[in-house]
């Protein structure tokens, strides 16, 4: 039993980690549901198959005085029509939702409320928006693309060399980017994102030596604040939220639920940045705290992503700062000097 059980509780355990990531747009949770949809055809498909396969070994196998062969059956006219029956019925179900979940994601709205022409070079992406303002990447940060919320985004989707994909994880949803020339038509991508954030994007197709380091940060906000945002953006200031000039700027990041710093000093009484990178598609902050009082609560990054926060000055003392998700694993010293 222990050389049977353990085994088959270590694929429970790791089923657990073979889910798709929430979605957070609308075409996402199709494709999410449909995930699932197949998955619970697969698990009964398994059950019964090697059910039976262990019923026939239990039931069927050798006793001790057992000299000669049981009785053979050659074939059952029922039983077969039956086993080509139950996959012929989900292999057309399957059909009906994957053919209606591709609907949905192929759907296009008539007038988005925002296109974004997407190019994709070795090793990095230029964003270009309708009204002439273009992104790219800036000081070896990722670009920044960004979105209203409850909205439908178009983006259209260009290569200026090699194959590229477009990919966000939290989408659900991978697009091609390709070179076709003059006559091509560009692959185009639509959705709807329904929860306000930042959220990790990356190339999904092999493109060369730097792959790895084509990623870009999705920033969805509220239609007033991507407003500003862009007005911003035109403007050639620093967008609202993405921190301004600091005379003094810590560095941390999070991995493994854990902070890449154990301390940090800063001066008294002057403002300063932090520029946190969450390197994981798990929920992290900063936030300072005086004992249970907090005096500084950065915004909380739901995935993987960047953000500068701008925090108040603060007066001379020690302090701690910590992940407001994560408050016993991911905690440190901050001492702020005179």
């Amino acid at each position: 039993m222990l050389r049977a059980g353990a085994p088959l509780l270590l694929i429970a355990l790791l089923s657990g980690c073979l889910l798709p990531p929430e979605p957070v747009t609308e075409t996402g949770r199709d494709v999410f549901n449909l995930y699932i949809i197949v998955l619970i055809l697969a698990g009964i498909v398994f059950v019964g198959v090697e059910g039976f396969i262990l019923y026939a070994i239990v039931r069927y196998r050798r006793q001790p005085g057992d000299d000669v062969l049981p009785e053979q059956h050659h074939g059952n006219t029922l039983v077969e029509i039956i086993w080509t029956l139950i996959p012929t019925v989900i292999v057309f179900v399957l059909f009906g939702f994957s053919m209606a979940t591709l609907g949905d994601v192929e759907a296009r709205s008539e007038e988005p409320g925002v296109t974004i022409q997407v190019d994709g070079f070795q090793w990095n992406w230029t964003f270009r928006y309708e009204d002439g303002t273009v992104v790219n990447a800036q000081g070896g940060e990722p670009p920044v693309l960004a979105v209203p919320v409850n909205e439908p985004v178009r983006v259209v989707l260009n290569s200026l060399d090699v194959n590229h994909a477009f990919y966000v994880p939290r989408f659900l949803i991978k697009r091609d980017l390709i070179d076709l020339g003059e006559n091509g038509r560009d692959n185009e991508l639509e959705f709807t994102i329904t929860e306000a954030g930042e959220y990790a994007g990356q190339c999904a197709e092999f493109c060369g030596t730097q792959h790895a380091d084509m990623v870009f940060t999705v920033n969805a906000m509220p239609r007033a604040e991507y407003d500003a945002y862009m007005e911003a953006l035109a403007a050639g200031e620093p967008p609202p939220g993405g921190g301004g000039d600091c005379e003094t700027t810590i560095e941390i990041a999070a991995r493994d639920i854990a902070f890449d710093i154990g301390e940090f000093d800063v001066p008294a009484d002057t403002e300063f940045c932090i520029a946190f990178d969450n390197q994981e598609d798990i929920p992290h902050n900063v936030a300072i705290y005086d004992g249970g009082e907090a005096l500084f609560t950065g915004e909380i990054l739901n995935t993987a992503g960047s953000i500068v926060y701008n925090v108040p000055a603060l007066p001379a003392g020690e302090y701690r700062f910590i992940c407001d998700v994560h408050p016993q694993a991911m905690v440190g010293d901050v001492t702020v000097t005179e």
